[in-house]
């Protein structure tokens, strides 16, 4: 703004805030704020997708939690799609599940579902309904904040017109062993700090399952494990992602 001013322009134009319709699926799926049923869980995923979309100056349309049945399937992804330059929801694409999201879709547009070698994210739907992308996140929480950093965030900041956009990536010098499988990309959430020799250097958060967000709460980085190495040793250097600003 300040460099705009400084060369006179009174005004100029802008791209208009990106609207993202998200909503979480599943009849297990229970919002916060009421008494837990048996055999359900509270929806997380919402709120961290509202939480991270605001980062990216995001207006966010929330369709709430919707069961598992096709024709309401159909009609939230339908008015999502026809109103909203994006459409986001979590769970439903892991093979095996009840998916009426996959139904749904087949009806309206063009879908991939992919096998992501990645974890945690590996269940991973990407498509489009009239021109209008639909990411399918997973349904743990961990995967649906990884998933939406390496997959949606590239793809709203393109679409707000930051057509280069790439994370920062940095070495650090890894405090513990860390274990990966080749064939995959390995994402811990790691937290990094500098030594008393000025040297950058990380350590994971904790216990990694993708179930367990407060993994993610307490870390300021992801530890990027790359396909073709299984171990990274104490003292090895390793790639680190700061989320600073971005979670």
């Amino acid at each position: 703004m300040g460099m705009i001013a400084s060369l006179g322009f009174g005004e100029c134009r802008i791209k208009r805030k990106i609207r993202v319709a998200i909503f979480s699926t599943g009849d297990e799926v229970q919002a916060p704020g009421t008494p837990l049923k048996p055999n359900s869980i509270y929806d997380s995923n919402r709120f961290a997708l509202m939480g991270l979309l605001e980062k990216l100056g995001c207006e966010v349309v929330d369709l709430g939690i919707i069961e598992d049945d096709e024709s309401l399937m159909i009609e939230a992804i339908e008015k999502a799609a026809n109103t909203c330059d994006m459409v986001l929801t979590s769970g439903g694409v892991s093979v095996g599940d009840a998916d009426y999201i996959k139904l749904a879709l087949d009806k309206l547009g063009h879908i991939d579902f992919w096998r992501i070698n990645m974890r945690p994210g590996r269940p991973l739907a990407y498509g489009q309904i009239n021109s209008t992308p639909f990411f399918g996140l997973p349904g743990n929480p961990v995967a649906v904040m990884v998933s939406f950093l390496n997959f949606v965030e590239p793809a709203i900041r393109k679409m707000q017109g930051e057509a280069n956009w790439k994370p920062l990536k940095v070495q650090a010098v890894a405090e513990e062993s860390l274990r990966s499988r080749q064939g995959r990309t390995e994402f811990s959430r790691g937290v990094y700090s500098y030594n008393e020799f000025g040297q950058l250097t990380v350590k994971t958060t904790g216990k990694q399952g993708s179930g367990i967000l407060r993994s993610m709460s307490e870390a300021n980085c992801l530890i990027e494990i790359t396909p073709e190495v299984d171990t990274v040793k104490l003292g090895e250097s390793v790639t680190i992602i700061p989320l600073q600003g971005r979670i």
